[in-house]
């Protein structure tokens, strides 16, 4: 049964079929070469799909290890439950769990840094190279 709303799967935007390019190069400006301007845009999108892919995989990986701390933990728990000589450690237990969950929230942690400074390379690469292409076009070094 369908509630009446709108989602943006079903949104035709009309754009199926359209050619930019062909727009573009329809535009023609005295001076400006266009072939170059489309290489340019058509680098920074490829450029953004890499970040995306990147950051896609990163915080799949990511997630796939906090379901296995978690895991792992419930795991801990449960046979520590079950242990009947558990009533006089509960102490010691309760500080090794804090020490593994602490020591399982700094890796994540680092792994999540690790992902972002990969991202962040693959824009700083884009924007030199950007930048580099500037320079070659406009005859400056």
């Amino acid at each position: 049964m369908s509630d009446g709303k709108s989602k943006v799967n079903d949104t035709d935007w009309g754009f199926a079929g359209f050619d930019f390019a062909k727009l573009i190069e329809s535009c023609q400006i005295s001076g400006v070469d266009m072939t170059s301007l489309i290489d340019v845009e058509k680098k920074n999108i490829d450029a953004l799909n890499e970040v995306n892919r990147s950051a896609y995989d990163s915080w799949q990986n990511l997630m796939a290890r906090q379901t296995e701390v978690f895991q792992e933990m419930m795991k801990a728990i449960a046979a520590e439950a079950s242990n009947e000589t558990v009533a006089g450690r509960r102490t010691e237990i309760a500080r090794q769990g804090f020490e593994k969950a602490l020591a399982n929230m700094r890796q994540l942690a680092e792994t999540a840094t690790e992902q972002q400074k990969q991202t962040i390379e693959i824009l700083r690469r884009r924007f030199e190279d950007g930048m580099a292409a500037m320079r070659t076009r406009d005859g400056s070094v």
